[in-house]
């Protein structure tokens, strides 16, 4: 097993993250060194801010080419945060196969997020109905390993008003066509 060292300080986390777009997390002006996707997605995913590690569901949507770090990001977790961070990867799965149109909208040409982890932990595929039962049964699946006083189903779905909001932000300017 590989030895390093956890990332727990926020502000080069939210640096890190901005840095691959995912820039709604205060502070605004965070600064770090840089972080290689392994180790920024390990310590998302252990990270005791729920903010952060929801923030992972995000990251695996914009940057679809983040997924290849997962096993050896995993390879470095407890099996606590490995489930913690099957989850939100998970979470990324359902949401861009229920969200696909839209987010090509505004993300263009993407690539698909493979499906990693139903099979293995008794999920439906991402494929079956757009991701919806899947993304439901996460929820549950989520809050059985990871208790407290979450809503997982609604937390999934903050994360994609986070991302709306940004990609609107971020989306050029369309004039008008109406004359007048």
């Amino acid at each position: 097993m590989l030895h390093f060292e956890l990332i727990v300080e926020r502000d080069r986390l939210v640096s890190a993250l901005r840095e691959r777009g995912v820039d709604y997390l205060a502070p605004e002006d965070a600064a770090g060194e840089p972080v290689s996707d392994e180790v920024l997605i390990a310590s998302l995913a252990a990270s005791e801010d729920p903010r952060l590690r929801a923030a992972l569901t995000g990251l695996f949507l914009l940057r679809s080419e983040s997924a290849s770090s997962l096993p050896a990001a995993m390879a470095w977790l407890g099996a606590d945060t490995r489930d913690e961070l099957t989850a939100r990867y998970m979470a990324a799965v359902y949401l861009q196969r229920l969200w696909w149109t839209t987010l090509g909208l505004y993300l263009g040409e993407m690539a698909e997020l493979p499906d990693l982890y139903s099979g293995l932990i008794n999920l439906p595929p991402a494929t079956e109905e757009h991701g919806k039962p899947g993304l439901y049964a996460l929820a549950e699946w989520h809050m059985a390993r990871a208790p407290g006083a979450y809503n997982r189903l609604a937390e999934y779905q903050i994360v994609m008003g986070h991302l709306f909001a940004l990609l609107q932000r971020q989306a050029p300017a369309h004039e008008s066509t109406t004359p007048g």
